[in-house]
């Protein structure tokens, strides 16, 4: 088992499952002097698959922080409330592709050269160890930093990767398949009274090579490794080669004492009513809402209300905010109006 209060998606915790798998022969355990320009991988199983770890340890969330606040400088950044999803946020903007793809050629940056060390030990590794040519290439990424990578645009990123050309060559020929781990979402449970947590785990297949002989072989391979690691783990695991769900981020715990607003936004996300509001709908409701809002804050003569009542409208202001969050919603496009809710003098 897994020690207490490591995350799965660590390098720490990878390596300290290999030490008790024993499928897979470690290389670090090799005890012969190896010559010097060879690139050996961490793990292999003779003549059916090399195995090299890498991970994500550093956040390029922080290189990208002046970037996020140009974009949010600019008048037509989305009003949203509370943490965003940036790729989701500035895709409301009109030129939303174009800021993307220059968000992602930076925050990805550090994933091609990952991918490109890898391929090399891989070659290397088979190489050095006279293994059959038709050995094939595993590359382990665990994200273990870097939260703000959202695993799905991760795994296109990486697909792309896998069959991105140098002329008419591909440039990694040798990794046949990427495992990425990510312990930041959980496999969606819409209505579903089931229990527990299901952990997605990415099994990305370069389908721009082909294996003869050990496809078969090493797909039972990865699919026990992958097994065998979510119980050495104590959870359950979805892999993302078999089938298509819904993921959404694992919420961190809230503190010991949670304030006000922090309890409705958790109640809020449990019960999302406002989940299927078209925008239409969302924009009269919110409208209604944010204009008796600002009536009851108004500096001249503010809208009275008996206090139940208005806890209740700032509640319901509060869910209004978390769902624009969540979904996202610009919060201009509300028309707030607080003369039109006030009562006739």
């Amino acid at each position: 088992m897994a020690k207490e209060g490591m995350k799965f998606a660590s390098e720490a915790n990878f390596k300290s499952f290999m030490q008790q798998y024993g499928v897979f022969k470690d290389l670090d355990d090799i005890t012969v002097q190896i010559p010097s320009g060879v690139q050996i991988a961490d793990y292999v199983l003779r003549d059916v698959a090399v195995l090299e770890l890498k991970t994500i340890k550093s956040d390029p969330g922080e290189k990208l922080e002046s970037y996020f606040h140009e974009i949010m400088k600019r008048p037509d950044f989305p009003g949203i409330y509370g943490e965003l999803n940036f790729r989701k946020v500035v895709g409301l903007m009109d030129d939303g592709e174009r800021l993307i793809r220059k968000f992602e050629n930076k925050a990805f940056r550090q994933i091609e050269s990952v991918v490109s060390k890898a391929d090399k030990q891989v070659n290397s590794t088979i190489e050095y160890l006279s293994m059959s040519p038709d050995t094939a290439g595993v590359l382990v990424l665990i994200n273990e930093a870097a939260e703000m990578l959202e695993p799905d645009i991760l795994i296109n990123y990486i697909s792309g990767l896998l069959g991105a050309k140098s002329g008419d060559t591909l440039r990694f020929k040798n990794i046949h398949r990427v495992i990425l781990l990510q312990d930041t979402h959980m496999v969606a449970k819409p209505n579903s009274v089931a229990s527990g947590t299901d952990i997605p785990i990415y099994n990305i297949k370069n389908d721009n090579l082909e294996l003869s002989m050990v496809e078969g072989l090493l797909n039972r391979v990865l699919e026990q490794l992958i097994g065998q690691y979510s119980k050495f783990n104590g959870f359950k695991h979805r892999l993302a080669s078999e089938e298509f769900f819904s993921i959404e981020k694992i919420m961190k715990e809230l503190p010991c004492q949670p304030n006000g607003q922090e309890l409705i936004e958790a109640n809020y996300r449990k019960n999302r009513y406002m989940k299927d509001y078209s925008e239409q709908q969302l924009i009269e409701f919110g409208s209604t809402v944010m204009s008796i809002v600002c009536a009851l804050f108004m500096k001249n003569r503010p809208f009275q209300l008996e206090h139940e009542r208005k806890m209740y409208i700032i509640k319901k202001a509060i869910e209004l905010f978390e769902e624009s969050r969540i979904r996202p919603f610009d919060l201009k496009k509300l028309n707030i109006d607080p003369v039109s809710v006030r009562p006739v003098d």
